[in-house]
């Protein structure tokens, strides 16, 4: 800290007088803090604002920031800072694979693979600077991570971020993979043939641990743990169906008659491990797996085990005692249910309609109304569901919108992050020099109900509008399409912030100079209140 608090006055007078290096204005004079501290906030900046950067302005930002942290050499700083420089460091890896993600062409596997090496980078930089929530940012280091905005924000947005992005990762690799699965279940399915190490050879591809509990006849040792939110696994998770393919082709390689088994072999365990795989294949909605494991192949399987290891008559009893399991109704494996706000944010501007669309007596069919009009109007994948009241809220992700009716670009039109709630600091120059473009966002929010929503007297935050939208469903839930309702109630706020050309965190435009019909016209939506 001592080497930080020296070069402070030097960096106040030069966050004032210098541009971001990104954009090529030269800096007078440098030390590694201020090339630090300078990077940090660039690549900050370029997470924040990431969907709204235009892809070229990226690459050069990228570019520069790689040979500024190369720069930093001295192993005395980067020891003494090893915090702000892990952390920095992780902010570039991050981008940089969010760079990759969006620039992609072909999806190959060596591309998949430079995608995960490249985020590993950033998730090995980042379980390196050991952020403590309640160490890291404690007073005696404020003065130099206020200035640059290196606070438990900051932390969690980058954290966010590099979950999401391994969370996106994974999907693909799971895609790219499961054709081998399927070969290798189809070989052990049609003739016996059991590669059970080419399943390992694909998921270690994408370091995808594989149970092998059935093989092996005991259960995985999971030892309990207190998660720490601030490290993030390196490891990826094998999705469902690979999971399936794999604990069939243990069953079915236990069950051939070549294989050999010890004498103590836990045939309880084995027919526990059966039917909790049953269970798997009848929640599973793939198409592969529901039609090459269908009650038929599993009965067969069934078959084959007892043949082999017959059941126990303890065993027998209980299996007859307990319900099919088609009839059994499973609990859905996510219990969290998600609700909008009650009473609702206060808005830029609200309109209540009585007796709304009598004609639709459920809530599918008014969300099918809703659902289509939007749509309509470019709002595709835009849409995000709550629970409300007796019925149910709808939003859209923050669009940008230009005063003037003029059409926004579709690939800057919806805006994921507006950023975060802080105050204004030597960050925020930094920032008006960076992201200067004055710009209005909004959010329509509509809530169907018997009665009109109530209304907060306090307004919207683009960071909680950020929040409600992570916290949603992307359709309506289930259990309320077939709802009801005869006598409706529609509510609808429309939250416009407005980004000024400073810099300043958004906020929310209470002036009323725009109403709902306004903001309903802008965006081709006037039918929904016709």
């Amino acid at each position: 800290m001592k080497l930080f608090k020296f070069c402070l006055p030097f960096f106040l007078i030069l966050s004032f007088i210098c541009a971001l290096g990104a954009q090529e204005i030269p800096v007078p004079v440098k030390t590694d803090t201020s090339t630090l501290a300078q990077a940090y906030i660039n690549l900050y900046l370029t997470e924040t604002y990431f969907d709204s950067l235009p892809s070229a302005r990226i690459k050069k930002i990228l570019a520069f920031e790689n040979d500024e942290l190369k720069s930093i050499n001295d192993r005395t700083f980067i020891r003494v800072n090893s915090t702000l420089y892990n952390f920095t460091n992780a902010l570039f890896y991050q981008n940089q694979s969010k760079f990759y993600f969006h620039e992609q062409g072909e999806i190959t596997r060596s591309f998949l693979r430079r995608l995960k090496s490249n985020l590993g980078r950033g998730i090995s930089y980042y379980n390196a600077a050991k952020i403590d929530q309640f160490g890291t940012f404690q007073k005696e280091r404020s003065m130099l991570y206020e200035m640059i905005k290196f606070d438990s924000e900051s932390n969690n947005e980058l954290n966010s971020e590099i979950r999401s992005l391994k969370s996106k990762f994974n999907t693909l690799f799971n895609e790219d993979i499961f054709p081998d699965f399927k070969r290798v279940f189809l070989a052990a399915k049609n003739s016996d043939s059991f590669y059970l190490d080419s399943l390992s050879y694909f998921s270690n591809i994408y370091d995808m641990p594989l149970s092998r509990e059935i093989l092996r006849n005991t259960p995985d040792f999971k030892p309990f743990s207190f998660e720490n939110s601030n490290f993030i696994k390196p490891e990826y998770i094998a999705d469902s169906r690979l999971d399936i393919i794999s604990r069939y082709i243990q069953l079915k390689y236990l069950a051939s008659k070549k294989t050999r088994v010890s004498r103590n072999f836990n045939k309880t365990f084995l027919y526990d491990a059966y039917d909790d795989f049953i269970r798997q294949v009848r929640m599973e909605n793939d198409q592969f797996i529901r039609e090459e494991l269908n009650s038929r192949v599993c009965k067969m399987l069934l078959n084959e085990l007892t043949s082999k290891f017959p059941r126990d008559k303890e065993l027998d009893e209980m299996a007859n005692a307990m319900p099919p399991m088609a009839m059994v109704n499973l609990p859905p494996t996510n219990m969290q249910n998600y609700f909008f706000p009650n009473p609702a944010p206060l808005g830029s501007a609200k309109l209540i309609i009585s007796n709304y669309k009598p004609s639709l007596s459920t809530l599918g069919q008014v969300d099918s109304f809703l659902s289509t009009n939007f749509n309509g109007a470019g709002f595709k994948n835009e849409l995000h569901y709550y629970y409300a009241m007796d019925g149910f809220a709808l939003t859209t992700t923050l669009e940008k919108f230009n005063k003037d009716g003029s059409a926004v670009p579709i690939e800057r039109r919806f805006i994921k992050n507006l950023g975060g709630e802080g105050k204004f600091s030597f960050y925020e120059t930094f920032k008006s020099m960076f992201f200067n473009i004055e710009s209005e966002y909004r959010m329509f929010a509509l809530i169907i109900a018997s009665k009109s929503a109530a209304i907060s007297n306090e307004g919207m935050s683009a960071g909680f509008a950020g929040q409600i939208l992570e916290n949603s469903y992307d359709a309506l839930p289930v259990d309320l399409k077939t709802k009801n309702l005869p006598i409706k109630t529609l509510s609808v706020f429309v939250y416009h912030f407005h980004q000024n050309d400073i810099g300043e965190v958004p906020e929310l435009d209470l002036s009323g100079s725009l109403t709902v019909s306004d903001h309903l016209k802008s965006a081709g939506l006037s039918q929904i209140i016709q």
